[in-house]
């Protein structure tokens, strides 16, 4: 039977609060999300990279996911023996990794609460674990957060994020929606991440891995999921874009009237251990 611990981390919500609702409207997709191949593939490689670069720790150690999620790559880490704990501020994030880990019977210890100086400073996690980690999470581009990460663990240290990301649809939207290109600074940022890990850490290393994709949705799936990746508060309610965006998927429909996507993201893994 699984042990799932799950724990609120005590801070004023207000500074977070459109965050944490923003990506607790998305946790229901990313529950979903767990079981299907793309995901399943990623958590496989996560392991097979851990091997490969003799991360993983000794039997029953302890690892750190810091904005988990639903917890895809803890269960990863929690089905091969060891003590898994994530932490996300998005309670809705961390309610579907706990539905996951009772359903899959694996144990979990999860917070939720930010990544921020407070929360650390209540936790007291410095040199607590064997192994700290992030994926696809925000804030890792900010160094001070990178700097507590590694200042978590007690041997090794793994950063997971986009350097890049081209997508046929998104692309086409975005400039609709917002009248230009986005030109967020992906591989600048992660250079960054690699020029602070090389100044705190030791026997960086750094794997680039190019990820092309053809997916196939049906209209409902197709509004949910490019809203979810382009709705903010600057413009109007999810309702009112996804009736802008119906019609403007046309040029993407199939003969079957599914829409079809291609995408391709540049992920950098960068990993190091603690000096």
């Amino acid at each position: 039977m699984s042990n799932v611990r799950v724990t609120n981390i005590h801070e004023d919500e207000a500074a977070w609060r459109a965050e944490r609702d923003a990506w607790n409207n998305r946790s229901e997709f990313f529950v979903e999300l767990h079981e299907k191949q793309e995901r399943t593939a990623q958590v496989t490689h996560f392991i097979d990279f851990l091997k490969k670069h003799d991360l993983l720790p000794a039997p029953g150690g302890r690892t750190l996911d810091v904005g988990c999620g639903v917890g895809d790559y803890s269960l990863g880490i929690a089905k091969l023996g060891y003590q898994a704990t994530g932490i996300d501020l998005s309670n809705g994030m961390i309610a579907g990794a706990r539905l996951i880990a009772e359903k899959e019977d694996l144990d979990l210890d999860l917070y939720v609460g930010p990544w921020s100086e407070e929360t650390r400073a209540e936790l007291g996690w410095e040199k607590q674990f064997d192994l700290s980690y992030s994926f696809f999470c925000p804030v890792m581009f900010d160094m001070n957060n990178i700097e507590a990460l590694t200042k978590t663990s007690r041997n090794a240290c793994l950063f997971v994020g986009f350097a890049g990301r081209q997508d046929t649809i998104v692309d086409a939207l975005y400039e609709h929606f917002y009248g230009k290109k986005d030109d967020f600074k992906w591989q600048a940022n992660v250079d960054d991440v690699i020029a602070k890990v090389n100044q705190i850490g030791r026997d960086v290393q750094v794997e680039y891995v190019n990820v092309p994709e053809t997916e196939y949705f049906t209209e409902e799936e197709a509004l949910r999921y490019f809203t979810m990746r382009l709705h903010s508060e600057e413009w109007g309610t999810e309702e009112a874009m996804k009736a802008e965006i119906l019609p403007l998927l046309a040029p993407y429909r199939t003969e079957d009237g599914r829409i079809r996507n291609t995408s391709e993201d540049k992920i950098a893994w960068v990993s190091w251990r603690v000096k």
